[in-house]
């Protein structure tokens, strides 16, 4: 059973809560010791958690910047409907990552969950308020090329993606696959990552009607009644970092022809989420 944005969001607050709360460990960042409540999650010292720069206000109703952002503003046709971040992409968060992608510092992966929940928690609200019908059918995430894989070990958007669909009781799909290795994003100029994601991410056919078999209890050609109406399929697709927009625009571009591909004429709504908004 999915869960209502306002029990997401005080079930999110209240893990929030419990990892950053007081606790006799030391802390999960940084290995101080701080006074601090035992929790069973992994916490923070207070000046870790003090240094989290929370996006509180929304300037850009598309991507979730704070500020003015110039790439909604060029982007023509955005095949999703908006992003939302929870957390600024500044020094803190970079080295957060860091850790966790580059150094297999696996113990910050529900720290970073829960800050990756709150996104969704305002998506839900924000969008619940406009109507009442409004709901996320199926979480899916980016994926990684087979080299950045290999390197890794892990793809931290799809650890990410799973956080969020057992938090929200949602299914998780992974239907993307990378059409060919890049590089890293963090090199790049906003003209090469424009150029770089284009064609860069393709459907994986068998996958989504398997997804589909899933999301109408295995008989799709008795769509529901919502779906005969007009009502759209809507998508979460989950990453670590918003920067131009241009990898999870492709990557909700990917999902509608994959969709259209296997046969499956509906309308499709694509919201994103990610950690941190650079």
């Amino acid at each position: 059973m999915r869960k209502s944005w306002s029990q997401l969001f005080f079930k999110s607050m209240h893990n929030l809560l419990a990892l950053l709360r007081p606790s006799t460990s030391t802390c999960l960042i940084c290995g101080r010791n701080d006074h601090r409540t035992v929790s069973a999650l992994p916490s923070l010292c207070s000046e870790c958690r003090e240094s989290i720069p929370w996006i509180s206000r929304i300037h850009c109703p598309i991507c979730g910047r704070p500020e003015r952002c110039g790439d909604c503003g060029r982007r023509h046709a955005a095949a999703f409907i908006c992003n939302r971040s929870a957390v600024q992409y500044n020094d803190t968060i970079r080295q957060w990552l860091a850790l966790y992608k580059y150094r297999g510092h696996e113990g910050l992966e529900p720290l970073l969950g829960e800050l990756l929940l709150t996104a969704y928690s305002g998506l839900l609200q924000e969008f619940s308020q406009r109507s009442k019908l409004f709901r996320i059918d199926a979480v899916v995430h980016v994926p990684v090329s087979t080299e950045r894989l290999h390197e890794r070990g892990f793809n931290q958007a799809e650890r990410l993606a799973a956080y969020i669909a057992k938090q929200s009781g949602l299914l998780h799909f992974d239907i993307l696959r990378r059409a060919r290795h890049s590089q890293k994003q963090s090199f790049k100029t906003r003209g090469e990552r424009l150029r770089d994601s284009r064609e860069l991410f393709v459907s994986n056919v068998p996958a989504i009607l398997k997804m589909m078999d899933r999301l109408f209890g295995g008989d799709v050609s008795a769509m529901p009644a919502r779906l005969n109406s007009g009502e759209s399929v809507r998508f979460l697709l989950v990453d670590d970092i918003y920067t131009t927009g241009s990898t999870v625009n492709a990557c909700a571009r990917a999902v509608r022809e994959g969709v259209n591909w296997a046969g499956f004429q509906m309308h499709i709504e694509i919201y994103t989420i990610t950690l941190a908004r650079s």
